[in-house]
């Protein structure tokens, strides 16, 4: 950050502390238009899921719902009940858009967002994690002084300036998914062009560019174009010199993944809110509007804050720190976080693996020995099946639902086990845990999953293309004599 970058818009010296800086005002420009293409994304998320009868599969009639480690005591409502939780969401998102009961309405959008979040953990995106995170900081940061609703209703509390770290921990929050994304993408699959290698060959139906795709090259160049723009991007936003050149860069990058793959409202909200490292006046300037000189009075004020500004600032200090360690954990643990998930989630570790998978879950009656084959499918979504067979936590988790529905089912001293085989980034198809695990046996934990079987296959210059169904064969394993049962998926309790 240049003084010619904060030109009218700041007035930091050059002898000037970094507490200092992070309290002086600046022009509240550039988070106002963030704040309300925040709430504009906002609405339009809460729109496709009302629209796209998401509630409806996931929470209608559902019996069992996957939970994040630490956080099973939330629990899902049913359709009813999420619908009125998207509802109110809605109403938040517009106070926080308009500035209207601005406090009010950022503490109802985090707790009734974060809340869709942790219910159903098979829904999760990288993207949902993000503005879980930037509705809390609005929480804390004071974005509707100007150009809102509470600003006409109380002039006296309006002002056109925000202190620095306002803008400063937004930066912050935007740059985290690159440059984390950059750091996960420095391994050996990434830099082979998987699973780049598996995905593009498949977008050939898409008009205009589809049959370039199929070329090997566009994978590789891909792969490398998405780990140079993570790695850069944030320096160069950063710097003047670059930052109009960086930031059409991230237009293309995001436009070209809103072409290729399906994620929702995520190129979109980045390249709005990517905005916010332009300088602090840039929507006046776009808009022809003069930039706007702090008063003295308002500098002088900046260097005695208040008790509770203090406060607020320590808050976010602790956030950021917490932001900066929390998505490195995975290097805590043993091996290859892509086969084991371990530290997967709320590290900004985005599209670096496709599992293809092979499950069978079995319920073992531990007095007669009669083992029954369990329609899982009957009972789970897709999603919810692909997540559980992907994560070996989530097929622990989900043992103690089935043990129940084997109890109720006349079952005795019940014993889960499940036949899992998965394929990560084309690789031949091993073994994720040993079949004869009773997953009743196994306990979440922070802690290492010890049983998890370690990946050995190497990965292939061709991607494995045997079909599912002939995967035990391949690996070696010979699938259980057990009944399969002819019943209906259950219904909520």
């Amino acid at each position: 950050m240049t003084q010619a970058d904060e030109q009218h818009a700041t007035a930091s010296q050059p002898s000037a502390s970094w507490r200092q800086r992070l309290w002086e005002p600046c022009d509240s420009a550039s988070v106002v238009f963030f704040r309300v293409a925040f709430a504009s994304m906002a609405l339009w998320h809460i729109g496709l899921v009302l629209t796209s009868g998401w509630i409806d599969y996931y929470f209608t009639n559902r019996p069992y719902h996957l939970s994040f480690f630490g956080f099973e005591w939330v629990q899902a409502l049913g359709g009813t009940g999420m619908w009125r939780i998207h509802l109110l969401m809605g109403l938040a998102a517009l106070g926080v858009g308009l500035g209207a009961f601005y406090r009010l309405s950022a503490i109802l959008f985090f707790v009734t967002f974060t809340y869709t979040l942790l219910a159903e953990a098979a829904l999760y995106q990288n993207h949902y994690y993000l503005m879980s995170l930037l509705a809390f900081l609005f929480i804390l940061i004071p974005a509707h002084r100007s150009f809102s609703v509470d600003a006409l209703v109380f002039p006296d509390k309006a002002s056109p300036f925000l202190p620095n770290w306002c803008r400063w921990s937004l930066m912050f929050l935007i740059a985290l998914p690159y440059f984390y994304g950059g750091i996960a993408k420095l391994n050996g699959d990434w830099l082979q062009a998987m699973p780049m290698g598996i995905w593009i060959p498949q977008k050939t139906h898409i008009p205009i560019i589809g049959p370039y795709l199929a070329q090997p090259w566009v994978a590789w160049a891909l792969s490398y174009g998405g780990l140079v723009l993570d790695l850069t991007i944030v320096p160069l936003l950063l710097w003047r010199r670059t930052r109009l050149f960086a930031y059409l860069a991230v237009v293309i990058f995001h436009l070209m993944n809103s072409v290729l793959f399906k994620i929702d409202i995520f190129p979109w909200t980045m390249i709005l809110l990517t905005t916010i490292f332009f300088a602090p006046d840039w929507p006046r300037k776009l808009l022809r509007r003069p930039s706007l000189k702090i008063p003295k009075a308002a500098i002088t004020a900046s260097h005695t804050p208040s008790l509770l500004q203090r406060a607020t600032l320590g808050i976010v200090g602790i956030f950021v720190v917490w932001q900066l360690i929390f998505p490195l954990r995975h290097y805590v643990y043993p091996g290859n976080a892509l086969w084991t998930e371990e530290g997967q989630n709320f590290a900004w570790r985005m599209m670096l693996h496709n599992k293809d998978v092979f499950i069978r879950f079995y319920a073992t009656d531990g007095v007669t020995g009669k083992i029954v084959q369990i329609p899982v499918s009957k009972m789970l979504t897709q999603r919810q099946l692909l997540d559980i067979a992907k994560s070996p936590e989530q097929t622990a988790a989900v043992a103690r639902f089935l043990a129940e529905g084997a109890t109720k089912a006349g079952l005795q001293k019940v014993e889960i086990h499940a036949v899992s085989i998965l394929s990560l980034n084309g690789r031949k198809p091993q073994l994720i845990f040993d079949p004869d695990l009773d997953l009743l046996t196994v306990e979440r934990s922070w802690k290492h999953q010890s049983w998890i079987t370690p990946l050995t296959e190497p990965l292939r210059a061709e991607p494995w293309d045997v079909p599912s169904k002939e995967w035990p064969q391949a690996v070696g394993i010979k699938l259980p004599k057990a009944m399969i049962p002819q019943q209906r998926a259950p219904t909520a309790r």
